[in-house]
């Protein structure tokens, strides 16, 4: 470890692919948190929003698998969402001890909005790279995904 260390010089930080991805998500949190602040959510509230919004109605615990999000930030998350009157907690028809998250109207009528944020940051994403880059950066990307993500 010394010598990979001592191999990388002055800067390990700047050396390691992670320092960069987790750079870049960070700069797109911030990003991407002050144009959803202009609807009133934050990124993450958009990320289970967007799961419900695609399915309608989801459990507690289906929305944590689909997110992967902690169960106790989910229930924060949920909380806020809930306070805003964005989503609902509801009764399964057919099981009294399930719970099921639903969108409200309001929720529905942010939903195009928010994607047209999401569109923009792509849009700025892909002007700064040649579609070649793009595309061998997405895929590059997806691999290590593949390959890191965990297994459940």
């Amino acid at each position: 470890m010394k010598q990979f260390k001592e191999n990388l010089g002055e800067d390990l930080n700047k050396t390691l692919l992670g320092y960069y991805i987790d750079s870049l998500s960070r700069a797109e949190m911030i990003h991407l948190n002050a144009r959803f602040e202009k609807i009133g959510i934050t990124f993450s509230q958009f990320r289970v929003l967007n799961w419900i919004w695609r399915f309608e109605e989801l459990t507690q615990k289906e929305l944590h698998e689909f997110a992967r999000i902690k169960p106790s930030s989910l229930t924060t998350i949920l909380d806020v969402l809930i306070d805003k009157g964005l989503v609902e907690r509801k009764q399964d028809d057919h099981d009294a001890r399930i719970r099921k998250i639903v969108a409200t109207e309001s929720s529905r009528a942010l939903e195009s909005q928010a994607w047209e944020i999401i569109h923009h940051f792509d849009q700025k994403l892909r002007s700064i790279l040649t579609r070649e880059e793009y595309e061998v950066t997405q895929r590059s990307l997806k691999k290590l995904l593949e390959h890191l993500a965990l297994k459940e």
